[in-house]
């Protein structure tokens, strides 16, 4: 007779971090920040703020009570290692003339492409299929994605493991704001945009975007006049 494996609060808490119950949102909960007893207080604070929610109307409360605890998942533990990428300086360059007289790109770590333009090809997996492979994504080499700044929003396709795209996908200007370049722009407040914009999937070989990509981009661009670049995480 097989025994019934009855699953830990520590199974069950982690299962959200690419387990049986993956939930993008909530994979902090997954955290080595975060102790059983951390996670059953998120678990309880989250009913207290939904049931006064449900009172009140207002949902603010449980948006606050779970980004706060994402914070707290997320900040590096007293004593704790440093980070595995360390950058003792940052390759900024000082602007050769002011914004409103410069050329703009925008490039994105959220894995947007144009529709029919898949950068994996056009058997690449789909949104489902790549969370659960993400290991593969991070050995993956970068891959630039050319957006044309007159690209219609709905021939955006946004595909990306490390992170919830359901937000992106109801507005794509939270990682890809290029509605609000072109506003800046009407504004002069940018000289203007570049023909065409970017993006990667930044859940992918760090060592390989630093030292292979990053240089071959900034090449790209710089031979297409681009004067500054807003570089956007996911």
């Amino acid at each position: 007779m097989n025994e019934v494996h009855k699953e830990t609060f520590e199974e069950f808490r982690r299962s959200f971090n690419y387990g049986k119950r993956t939930d993008l949102l909530f994979k902090f909960l997954g955290s080595r920040n975060l102790t059983d007893a951390d996670a059953a207080e998120f678990f309880r604070g989250l009913l207290e703020k939904l049931g006064e929610a449900l009172d009140t109307g207002d949902y603010t409360v449980v948006r606050e009570h779970v980004f706060q605890w994402q914070v707290h998942a997320y900040a590096p533990a007293e004593g704790a290692p440093p980070p595995q990428f360390h950058y003792d300086s940052a390759p900024w360059a000082p602007p050769r003339k002011p914004l409103s007289q410069s050329r703009v790109v925008l490039i994105s770590a959220g894995g947007l492409s144009v529709e029919g333009d898949d950068p994996l090809g056009p058997d690449g997996p789909t949104q489902e299929q790549a969370v659960p492979r993400i290991q593969e994504f991070l050995k993956m080499p970068p891959v630039l994605s050319a957006i044309p700044l007159d690209a219609a929003p709905g021939r955006l396709r946004i595909r990306h493991p490390g992170y919830d795209i359901r937000a992106a996908l109801r507005d794509h200007n939270v990682v890809f704001p290029l509605d609000r370049l072109k506003e800046l722009c009407a504004e002069g407040v940018i000289g203007e945009l570049a023909d065409e914009h970017y993006s990667f999937v930044g859940a992918s070989s760090q060592l390989r975007l630093l030292n292979e990509a990053a240089p071959q981009w900034a090449e790209r661009l710089k031979s297409k006049g681009v004067d500054a670049a807003l570089l956007v995480a996911a």
